[in-house]
């Protein structure tokens, strides 16, 4: 049995539209959202990343979706690589904070994923640009995912630090090879104790494949029984009454995705934690 006191684990996938083999036969696009929303309470956007969303978009996700739904939106890239005009950031960041204003005032808002590609580097710029988004998103959760190895490889001690100190949540990720591939090692360690967000991408086995073919074998990957209580203990552990904690799988071929995100909840439950 569920118990209030532990606080809720949000568990959901990367996207909803594309689950193939999930959705009943017969239902239509537009109502995949609905459907999807009475099986998992999160989801994070990511076409948001790659274009413009409007506001009566996500207003009309939010009418689609049960009163306890939340969604995590992914910022665009314009608003999450630093562009040389600090003035133009700003805007762009403006635009990104008040686009999902129809989220917040259904309640449906959990806040923002900012991806830093494997381009940006830890450097002055891109400080400024993480101050910048932080004073630009006023309280709303930011996640920062990060990408090029410098960050949580030789700098690992001034990022994690630098990221508690703007209030910056870095993004734990499962890439349990990272340190035999050149990829950065995992955070272990929550930089906002109110705040823990999890992706779960998929795991490969083989060694010295190139980055475009250990894509692929992640998105194969079917997390096993395993591997998913493995995860579950990673994400309790950190866990806190305290803490809004997001669990996103982005395993991404057919129903990986999705099925590893119910038997996650189904864990969770089983251990007495609420989950949406």
């Amino acid at each position: 049995m569920s118990n209030a006191s532990v606080g809720r684990i949000w568990v959901g996938t990367a996207n909803w539209s594309d689950h193939t083999g999930f959705y009943p036969r017969g239902t239509k696009p537009g109502e995949r959202l609905a459907y999807y929303a009475s099986r998992l309470g999160v989801v994070e956007v990511n076409a948001s990343f790659y274009r413009r969303i409007e506001p009566s978009v996500y207003a009309q996700w939010a009418e689609q979706t049960p009163e306890a739904f939340t969604f995590l939106v992914k910022a665009h890239r314009a608003v999450a690589n630093p562009p040389r005009d600090r003035q133009l950031a700003a805007e762009y960041i403006a635009n990104q904070f008040k686009g999902v204003e129809p989220l917040r005032e259904a309640g449906k808002f959990g806040g923002f994923l900012v991806q830093l590609g494997a381009n940006v580097r830890p450097k002055p710029e891109t400080y400024e640009h993480l101050a910048l988004l932080r004073d630009g998103m006023g309280d709303d959760p930011i996640a920062i995912e990060l990408r090029h190895p410098a960050w949580l490889g030789e700098m690992r001690a001034e990022t994690l630090e630098r990221l508690h100190a703007l209030g910056l949540g870095a993004v734990i990720a499962d890439e349990p090879r990272a340190a035999a591939v050149g990829l950065p090692e995992p955070v272990e360690e929550l930089t906002v104790p109110t705040l823990a967000y999890y992706r779960f991408m998929g795991r490969d086995s083989a060694g010295g494949v190139s980055a475009r073919e250990r894509r692929a074998l992640r998105a194969e990957h079917a997390y096993m029984d395993a591997e998913i209580a493995e995860l579950a203990n990673l994400v309790t552990a950190r866990h806190d009454p305290a803490t809004a904690t997001f669990v996103i799988f982005y395993n991404k071929k057919g129903p990986n995705r999705v099925e590893a995100a119910m038997r996650m909840a189904a864990v969770l439950e089983r251990r007495g934690y609420l989950t949406g």
